[in-house]
């Protein structure tokens, strides 16, 4: 059998949430560029129920959200312990996300409460890892907004308000990406929402997906403090046979259409905080790809350097990616559990065959 590497190409099931058909990326139907200006309560309502809401009901759906902020004493007790391991932040969120199924009550949680939860354990690694003190929710702010204030300690103004709801809405959903399947696999089998997430967090955290954020700002920092001239950087690195972070995708061979969006918020943002010098360097690599290998930036390459202008360090970027994407997560896994259906694929065997064991192979009290 002649298989697709990666399961690439391969349509393992049938969804109404998003499509990457054709190289656009379609929430319910909605291109994602008509929804780049769209609050991040309107996608998350959108995700869930294939619709946008009508005002009042986004009015109450954002308020609900934002209500549910709020964690039990005993997860903040255990983030307080947690937190402040040496480990990866994305190992962090593995281990908190498992204990939000155990200071939660599993079995009637619905998405709602456990999107805000999320979003507030992800806010909290934050503030614990930088040594600040966590900061309770403002009910008077949307749900985006508040994940902004309680990263930062600051309430954002407009402009970084428009920027994050952005940012937030081009990564709360990408079909059926390897996150995105795991969450998916592990609610095939009936489990609880808490360990599908636990699940997803898992598989975002390697390189190849969501940790691909982390690895196009530590280029970025390598570049300018070997003070090599750019170009030169990325020839040595392709001549040795690496990659180069934040360029290429499976689906996008023409571009991804959400580093189109992000490529123009990096640039009004590095100039409002004086990071132009990243952005720049960041042009010259892209012309430079483009035009001689015909690699397009992804979605990971301009968002590493907003999370950068937003003062975070590069090993907090997955996470926040994370925050984002629980929303298209809790999508799947409530589609997922209403199709009933156990994932379980089958596989080519190609090992040895015919082989049998000697009884006598190791006897009672000889070495082995």
């Amino acid at each position: 059998m002649d298989l697709p590497k990666g399961l690439a190409g391969v349509v393992v099931d049938q969804t109404e949430i998003s499509s990457t058909a054709g190289g656009k990326l379609v929430y319910a139907g909605y291109e994602i560029e008509e929804l780049a200006q769209a609050s991040y309560e309107e996608i998350v309502f959108l995700l869930w129920h294939t619709r946008l809401p009508q005002k009042g009901e986004l009015a109450a759906f954002s308020k609900q959200l934002v209500s549910e902020m709020v964690l039990p004493a005993e997860s903040i007790r255990l983030l307080l312990y947690i937190a402040k391991e040496p480990q990866h932040p994305m190992s962090i969120l593995r281990t908190a996300t498992s204990l939000l199924g155990t200071t939660n009550d599993v079995i009637f949680d619905e998405p709602p409460k456990i999107l805000a939860k999320m979003l507030t354990v992800i806010a909290s690694i934050v503030r614990i890892r930088q040594d600040e003190p966590l900061i309770e929710p403002d009910f008077k702010l949307g749900l985006a907004d508040n994940f902004l204030y309680m990263l930062t300690g600051k309430k954002p103004d407009e402009f970084l308000s428009r920027l994050f709801n952005t940012v937030m809405v081009l990564h709360a959903d990408h079909e059926f990406n390897a996150s995105t399947f795991s969450a998916r696999v592990v609610a095939s089998t009936a489990a609880d929402y808490y360990s599908c997430l636990t699940a997803a967090v898992c598989a975002l955290k390697g390189p190849l997906h969501g940790g691909a954020n982390e690895q196009v700002f530590a280029m970025l920092e390598e570049i300018k403090g070997s003070h090599l001239d750019p170009i030169t950087y990325v020839k040595q690195r392709l001549a040795a046979g690496k990659k180069v972070m934040g360029f290429g995708h499976r689906i996008y061979k023409d571009g991804d259409p959400r580093a189109k969006i992000l490529q123009g918020l990096a640039r009004k943002l590095a100039q409002k905080t004086g990071n132009e010098s990243y952005y720049d360097l960041q042009v010259t690599l892209a012309d430079y790809l483009l035009k001689t290998k015909g690699l397009h930036p992804n979605v990971d390459y301009y968002t590493a350097l907003i999370y950068h202008c937003l003062g975070l360090e590069k090993d907090l970027f997955t996470v926040i990616f994370a925050a984002c994407r629980t929303a298209g997560w809790l999508a799947h896994i409530m589609e997922q559990k209403r199709t009933g259906r156990l994932i379980r694929p089958s596989s080519e065997y190609i090992g040895p065959k015919g082989r049998k064991y000697a009884k006598d192979h190791y006897q009672i009290g000889s070495e082995f």
